[in-house]
Parts: C-alpha cells; sequence; structure tokens
C-alpha cells in the first residue's frame, strides 16, 4: 500500500479581496520588522519594511496602509 506525503492542494489558494478590515502579519527581526498586508479593494499582499525596534515608524507604516485603503475604497477599515 502506498502512502501520499504530498500535502498541496490541487489548485492554488484564492485570496479573499472582500474582506472589511486590514490583515496584517508582523516578521519582526532584530534589524528589520517586514510588515505584509491585505487590505480591502486589493488582489494581493502588500510589503513593508521598518527599522527593527522602531515602534513609531510600525505605527505610521500601519496608518499609511489606513490612508491607502481608504483612498482606494471610500470606507474606513477597521484593524
Amino acid at each position: 500500500m502506498h502512502v501520499s506525503t504530498d500535502h498541496r492542494p490541487a489548485s492554488p489558494a484564492a485570496i479573499c479581496s472582500d474582506i472589511g478590515a486590514i490583515l496584517v502579519s508582523l516578521e519582526l527581526g532584530k534589524s528589520t520588522w517586514l510588515v505584509t498586508s491585505l487590505a480591502p479593494g486589493s488582489e494581493k499582499m502588500s510589503r513593508y519594511g521598518v527599522a527593527g525596534g522602531d515602534s513609531a515608524g510600525l505605527l505610521a507604516c500601519l496608518a499609511e496602509l489606513r490612508l491607502k485603503t481608504r483612498a482606494r475604497t471610500g470606507q474606513f477599515s477597521p484593524w
């Protein structure tokens, strides 16, 4: 009996673009913080870099994401 260890889906996963909030992930390294986001009205993930430890820069990046989303959709997006 052969047991398959290949667990990849037959087709790539679709990105849900009709979400009502900005989804953010953070990778916190010593030198760089990587911010990825998926926002309403966007069909792809966006990537931004912030200097490691720069919490003010991180908050500014998140505020900019919110402004861009509002400009694109005309709607306020919660976190």
